[in-house]
């Protein structure tokens, strides 16, 4: 075996790197970026034979190229080929994974939005709002409600009436509540 100067390695190791991620329809930034890197200068400088990456970013190449680390090596040249079973579970993985990442995304968005909205709502104004939210001008539609509730309830038949003149209170109450507040945002110009 003959040997060979660390540039003439670096180079080989260069021309496979550029070779797996053209395969792999890849920019030098967007290989970077899979590989965690800041650029794609480093990338830039692995192709040209100029450098090597640390031994865990190689590891990572590797695995973003889906090439085995023989393949890095020249005289080597067969590439693994998956079976339909392996790619297909790899296709379900990186699908996974993207659920996984859309699902942590929304549930930080959730969690940050009684932020936001306080933010756009000056807490002097909801309090305010909230104060001239008062009971008596809600009752008169309340009642007016129930009373319709309960007659149609009549005319049906008996049924546990306490039980639904409650249960029908409090959800006119919760539909005065909401309404009341929907009024006070659409007058401050908010689409509720």
């Amino acid at each position: 075996m003959e040997k060979r100067s660390a540039a003439d390695l670096r180079r080989a190791f260069g021309k496979r790197v550029q070779e797996a991620r053209h395969a792999v329809r890849l920019s030098q930034t967007q290989l970077a970026r899979r590989l965690g890197l800041r650029s794609g200068v480093a990338v830039g400088d692995w192709e040209r034979g100029k450098a090597l990456p640390k031994f865990e970013t190689f590891l990572r190449l590797c695995e973003a190229l889906n090439q085995p680390p023989a393949f890095f090596i020249e005289g080597y040249y067969e590439r693994p080929r998956k079976d339909a079973a392996h790619a297909l579970q790899d296709a379900l993985e990186t699908v996974e994974a993207r659920a996984v990442q859309r699902h942590l995304e929304l549930l930080h968005r959730l969690e940050h939005l009684p932020v936001e909205i306080g933010r756009s709502i000056a807490p002097e104004e909801l309090r305010s709002a909230l104060e001239r939210m008062r009971f008596e001008d809600a009752a008169a539609v309340a009642e007016a409600r129930l009373r319709a509730a309960l007659r149609h309830r009549h005319s049906g038949g008996e049924e546990d009436a306490a039980q639904t003149v409650a249960r029908e209170a409090l959800r006119q109450g919760w539909d005065a509540a909401r309404e009341a507040l929907r009024d006070w945002l659409q007058q401050r110009g908010r689409v509720v």
